[in-house]
């Protein structure tokens, strides 16, 4: 059991593709006093991701044999933590663009039983621009926000955001193998956490855009925005039983 939650067996997922300049970063930055394990999953990476990751200690590494993509990989490394008793679940990106250091934050809503899930919001965590946001994308996030919550009945800020926590509870509920393996992923698991009545909550972190960290172009914002759309109109036929989407289905 971790030192600061020994009640409770928390365990942070790492997926990776293409991370050498960042991944060792994002794994030291980890508050180990927090978590019982952590797990990178190497999405068969064209760089030296997989060299570097194997050789860092008390870690575990998984190398996809084939690109799986971003959902993909979740599946993956949700399945491992799971397998592992995991009682919180927590996802990082391999680019360190999100601060690990936000972890106890991040786990605290589930562990004082008032959360399922929670996001990190960069909306939340302020000085967006400061820290190299596109507009675009902030404009984007902002109008996809204000559909899903209208939709949702719910006041999030940041959906799209790739750092989360998960309880046990949850991901052995929601039927997050029916997802797609692309990033529309993510928002098909809030669709789930949404229709399956489950609780989110937020934090806020610092937005961290960089040399070296993925970053979303715009041609793919646009594809992301439209299949995001589509997955809350998805939502709403399901909820008025005119048609439930696959992944909705148990």
């Amino acid at each position: 059991m971790s030192k600061k939650v020994p009640d409770k067996i928390i365990i942070a997922t790492i997926i990776a593709y293409n991370a050498e300049e960042t991944i060792e970063d994002t794994i030291n930055e980890i508050p180990v006093d927090w978590v019982d394990a952590i797990v990178v999953a190497d999405d068969c990476s064209s760089d030296n991701t997989y060299q570097i990751i194997k050789d860092i200690p008390n870690i575990d590494v998984i190398k996809n044999k084939k690109n799986v993509k971003m959902g993909g990989n979740q599946k993956i490394v949700y399945d491992f933590a799971l397998s592992h008793d995991a009682d919180i679940i927590i996802l990082l990106h391999g680019d360190n663009q999100y601060d690990p250091s936000k972890i106890p934050q991040i786990v605290q809503p589930i562990i004082d039983g008032k959360a399922d899930a929670v996001l990190g919001s960069r909306i939340l965590g302020g000085k967006i621009f400061e820290g190299g946001m596109p507009m675009y994308k902030y404009l984007g996030n902002h109008l996809l926000n204000f559909i899903q919550n209208t939709t949702y009945r719910l006041q999030l800020s940041d959906y799209a955001t790739g750092y989360k926590a998960y309880s046990n509870k949850l991901l052995t509920t929601i039927p997050y193998h029916l997802n797609r393996d692309d990033f529309v992923f993510d928002e098909q698991i809030n669709t789930q956490i949404v229709y399956y009545k489950f609780r989110f909550a937020q934090i806020g972190i610092p937005t961290r855009y960089f040399k070296g960290a993925s970053s979303v172009n715009f041609t793919t914002s646009v594809h992301y925005g439209l299949l995001t759309v589509f997955t809350v109109m998805q939502y709403i036929l399901a909820k008025i039983n005119i048609y439930i989407p696959k992944f909705l289905r148990k």
